[in-house]
């Protein structure tokens, strides 16, 4: 009986490493950046709202955290939030 609860306990183990080796495979795709076409980027305002106030704008390098490629300051997508901090 106690060998049997053993090998239940390393099954149970080694299914969770092989899960966790997966997990590991397959995050790094869940940060790539999308598409401008994904997300309607344009390069001009829309209803007054511009990327360069957008939180997920970074200024230093005119990208964005989440589409890919150079982004106007100018330009809007339909990720745009706010930041809170301008």
């Amino acid at each position: 009986m106690n060998s049997f609860k053993t090998s239940q306990t390393r099954r149970g183990f080694f299914k969770t490493m092989a899960f966790l080796g997966l997990v590991t495979f397959v995050a790094p795709k869940a940060h790539a950046k999308g598409s401008k076409t994904q997300f309607k980027y344009q390069d001009t305002p829309k209803n007054g709202e511009t990327c360069k106030e957008c939180m997920f704008f970074e200024p230093d390098s005119n990208t964005c955290k989440i589409v890919e490629g150079n982004i106007s300051p100018e330009g809007w997508c339909t990720l745009y939030r706010q930041d809170p901090n301008k």
